[in-house]
């Protein structure tokens, strides 16, 4: 398996693979440390509301995050600000 360290911070990076039987197909390097990404994050949000593009451009539910988050004792009010501002 590649691997990658991220050009801002230096930490390794991450990408989702998948193995298809004549080949494996890859996501883009992503840096879960300071958050640089190959992919657009920004345009992935854009084009789909309600939702948090993750570095390796992995789509999450803004309202499941936020039921997650709960369950810890977090502010829901806070994490859906955090996530929807991003």
């Amino acid at each position: 398996m590649e691997t990658k360290n991220c050009p801002q911070c230096g930490n390794e990076c991450d990408r989702d693979e998948v193995d298809v039987g004549v080949g494996v197909i890859t996501g883009p390097w992503g840096c879960y440390g300071c958050g640089w990404s190959e992919y657009d994050r920004k345009q992935a949000e854009l084009d789909n509301p309600g939702y948090y593009c993750d570095p390796t451009g992995g789509l999450h539910k803004i309202d499941v995050i936020v039921k997650h988050c709960e369950r810890f004792g977090l502010n829901p009010d806070v994490v859906r600000n955090a996530f929807e501002s991003n």
